[in-house]
């Protein structure tokens, strides 16, 4: 009774405080108990600088560990002196301090803990004050916001820490440490409350004892990120890759260990080692990898069964890539060959591909012999040649050579060969081929196994209505037969698309990635009945599969909307699996999500599109909800994964409901669902979005139609203009890298006519004028109305920088409402840490403003200047 008692009081004088004195008076804490800290030996003695030790050290020193604490009732942060330290929970008196739990005088310095979590609904910003008697220091999400270092010891005098912040919309965690001098005589107690002004309200900050959190931009960029998993051929060990950002400096660190399966165990671990291409030989529980200094490098074979390692290559020039041969007794690798530099005054650019870096850089293949140190030069010429396998004789290699062709379709050729590594005598595989294809041996040597596009190999794999052009991104897998060199386009007749293959020797098997409608997902192909069948790994996307040469065992990376990625090893016929790598599981322990349903419409034409909702975790069906709308738009969907650049649950936890939509051009649908297309630059696709906004609002009565905002990035940015141009329907919009004129994308990206040779094939600026400007945005600047946000890295080099900035230019001579935010130093993607988060909150801060009505965020990043 008595505990409810004092919670009705303290809520009662936190209403007080808040109507009274605008001030949100904190009335209950997080604490722990205090410990003694007895002082170190010499303390009397000065230090080189002259000073004694004194309270500032026992504040700048972190006597337990606080970085990544997540405080909550009942747990510990620390063994101090014998003493637990463990969060528990403290009301304040009717004068809002809060008081340790300690009333003995000891000769020594005392130390505890206080901690809560601010709420926020919106972006606020807010004056945090604490008041004191004694010494502290206060943390807000890890960073140092204030310290005091007085003791006030006349009872009418308090000291204060006081600190203007500005808080993003989310879950903060205030953390104080405070210290008590030796016989200090005043009470040990602590006051903090938040100042709320105008346009801010009360009701927009709330405080928690619950480290229970919404996700964030640091659950995406910061802790430990695995990827890259490889089995060893017995499948007894793995390599795994980790990355870690180190945000103080924009800078990250990478590294790779190898573990055993059985349980995880660490075998070896390569961190601050600056290997490269690291490799499991195909018969030995071995690896080889590289290190590089300057422009040479060494080979390295460490055995992980006896912990040997040996030099296979020393100070190989320009070395660039390698492949063991399947009997491990040679090596196939590629030197790079420089070409005349691209830097010089005056230069003749000699083709498309010749603006880029690296262009009159040639490769050529070598092989070396193990056992005679021999090295044998395999290639040579005026066209760099690229391995496709060694054959699993390894008497043979495969390889392939990539020319321009700017009178044919995909504007690049293929030729492809067999040459005997004793005799060097050479076979043609296929000459003269526009679409590229990666091969690999099967394991009797008999076949290639091929993955290209649609119309490899003269459109034998295409199962397209008569009239359609077929989309080269929908990717197939064929059977080269070596001995009558037919082609059997095995997946002619499967939807997804082919993202990576395995031909499985024990197994008889082709197991492959594949893009499966907006899923990732795994197949197997019986090559004796010549059927697929889904392997069931329990999640819905999967990033990465890798098999062991030897084993009917493979590793994945695994996660699905709403649950983030691990890795996993599955014993193939078995199905069981075991968790290898859970490196995100701290990261999102206390990371709640809201649900997320399909919702697929029909558009009037009779199609089918695919979508799916993100809701808020506290989602209440009698509110409204402004919405975003995100899709692509592209050749590709928009992949049921956890992160991403676009976040989803992170804007549902932020209070918006979010809807994806599938629209049609997109692979892993069928050839059909993805050949729209072609020659079709988004009319299809922007009326498909229109209507299914539309009906997506009618469908949900949550959802608020007048504050609806879209989004899209690359092809889903120029989608973005697109829109813009023909309905109204939207409140706010983004375009991140979007183009605005096809005809000047087509002609200044790196790729610009390589990907209109999809999107656009067989039409160009001179011959479909009613594409390259009746469907370029820019030329229909004048019907945008809808405030348009253009985000763009200015070193872009796929979508240039001034596809946005002429968009800009267009409506600001029109008067309309437009923002453009350029990203210093970034590429297509935002990738530096400290960029990504400014450019992330960015994005919040439009939302907010115009799909909430709440512009301080906005204002607050972009102040108005008076230029």
């Amino acid at each position: 009774m008595r505990k409810k008692i004092l919670q009705l009081s303290a809520l009662l004088l936190l209403s007080f405080y808040a109507n009274c004195s605008n001030k949100l008076v904190i009335s209950n804490w997080l604490t722990t108990p205090s410990h003694i800290l007895p002082a170190p030996v010499f303390q009397n003695q000065s230090n080189i600088k002259g000073k004694e030790f004194d309270i500032n050290e026992i504040l700048a020193f972190n006597h337990v560990q606080l970085q990544g604490v997540f405080p909550e009732m009942g747990k510990n942060i620390g063994l101090a002196e014998g003493k637990r330290l463990t969060w528990q929970n403290t009301f304040t008196d009717a004068n809002g301090y809060v008081f340790i739990e300690n009333d003995t005088l000891t000769p020594n310095y005392q130390i505890a803990y206080l901690a809560v979590y601010i709420r926020t609904e919106r972006f606020i910003g807010t004056t945090l004050e604490i008041k004191s008697p004694h010494a502290l220091r206060v943390w807000l999400n890890g960073e140092i916001i204030g310290t005091k270092t007085t003791t006030e010891n006349d009872d009418n005098m308090v000291g204060k820490v006081t600190k203007a912040l500005n808080l993003q919309t989310g879950k903060h965690l205030l953390l104080i440490k405070t210290v008590r001098p030796a016989g200090a005589p005043r009470d040990w107690k602590m006051m903090a409350n938040l100042e709320i002004k105008e346009p801010f309200l009360n009701t927009d900050l709330t405080f928690s004892l619950s480290p229970t959190n919404r996700k964030n931009i640091n659950h995406i960029l910061d802790g430990t990120k695995a990827s890259g998993v490889e089995l060893s051929p017995d499948a007894k060990y793995y390599s795994i890759n980790y990355r870690r950002s180190l945000p103080a400096g924009d800078q990250s660190e990478s590294w790779t260990e190898i573990r055993r399966v059985a349980d995880q165990k660490l075998m070896q671990s390569f961190r601050n080692a600056r290997i490269s291409q690291l490799q499991w030989l195909p018969l030995s529980n071995a690896v080889s990898y590289i290190i590089s200094r300057e422009k040479k490098s060494t080979l390295y074979l460490h055995h992980i069964d006896n912990n040997t390692l040996s030099t296979i290559m020393d100070d190989i020039e320009n070395l660039s890539t390698y492949q063991w041969a399947p009997n491990e007794k040679f090596i196939i690798y590629s030197i790079r060959e420089e070409g005349s530099s691209i830097t010089t005054d005056m230069r003749q650019v000699l083709s498309m591909e010749d603006r880029q870096s690296g262009f009159r850089n040639r490769n050529f293949l070598y092989q070396f012999d193990l056992a005679s140190g021999f090295h044998k030069r395999l290639t040579y010429g005026n066209l760099s040649t690229h391995l496709h396998d060694i054959s699993p004789d390894s008497r043979k290699i495969a390889f392939y050579q990539s020319f321009p062709d700017y009178q044919s379709r995909s504007f690049s050729m293929q030729n492809s060969y067999l040459l005997d590594l004793e005799t060097l005598t050479l076979d043609t595989l296929w000459l003269n081929e526009p679409i590229s294809v990666r091969a690999t041996f099967s394991p009797d040597g008999k076949y290639l196994l091929g993955t290209g596009g649609t119309a490899a190999f003269g459109g034998v794999g295409e199962n397209l209505p008569e009239g359609m052009i077929a989309n080269n991104y929908e990717t197939q897998a064929y059977l080269f037969d070596l001995s009558t060199k037919k082609v059997n386009p095995i997946t002619r007749d499967f939807n997804p698309s082919i993202s990576s293959v395995f031909w499985h020797k024990s197994e008889n098997a082709i197991f492959m990635l594949t893009v499966d409608e907006d899923f990732q997902r795994v197949y197997r192909y019986d090559l004796r009945r010549e059927r697929f069948s889904l392997v069931d790994l329990g999640f819905d996307y999967i990033s990465s599969v890798k098999f062991a040469r030897n084993a009917p065992v493979a590793v994945f990376q695994g996660s699905n909307t709403n649950i983030y990625s691990t890795i996993h090893s599955v014993n193939l016929r078995t199905m069981k699996q075991s968790v290898i790598d859970n490196s995100e599981r701290d990261n999102y322990a206390h990371v709640e999500f809201g649900n997320v349903k399909n919702w697929d419409f029909t558009t009037t034409t009779g199609l089918t599109i695919k979508g799916r909702v993100y809701f808020p975790p506290d989602f209440n069906p009698e509110l409204k909800y402004p919405v975003i709308v995100y899709y692509y738009g592209g050749t590709t969907p928009v992949g049921r994964t956890f992160g991403g650049r676009y976040p989803f649950n992170l804007w549902a936890g932020n209070g918006y409901l979010v809807f994806v939509l599938q629209p049609s051009g997109a692979i892993g649908f069928g050839q059909k669902f993805s050949a729209a297309h072609v020659n079709n630059w988004g009319i299809t696709v922007a009326d498909e979005i229109i209507e299914g906004t539309r009906k997506f609002l009618n469908a949900h009565p949550y959802a608020n139609a007048s504050k609806v905002g879209c989004a899209g990035a690359s092809y889903g940015g120029f989608m973005t203009m697109l829109l813009m141009t023909r309905t109204d329907i939207f409140a706010a919009a983004i375009s991140h890298a979007g183009i605005s004129s096809i005809s000047s994308y087509w002609g200044e990206g790196y790729w610009g006519y390589a990907y209109s040779a999809e999107a656009t094939a067989g039409s160009f600026p001179w011959n479909r004028p009613d594409i390259y400007v009746g469907q370029s945005p820019l030329f229909h600047a004048d019907k945008i109305k809808t405030p348009l946000l253009l985000l763009h890295g200015d070193s872009d080099t796929n979508v240039p920088p001034g596809e946005s900035i002429q968009m800009f230019t267009a409506l600001k001579i029109l008067g309309r409402p437009v923002e453009l935010v350029m990203v210093k130093g970034e590429d297509h993607s935002i990738t530096t840490y400290s960029k990504r988060i400014h450019w992330h909150y960015t994005i919040m801060a439009w939302w907010e403003r115009h799909l909430k009505d709440q512009p301080q965020w906005w204002e607050f990043l972009y102040p108005e200047k008076n230029y």
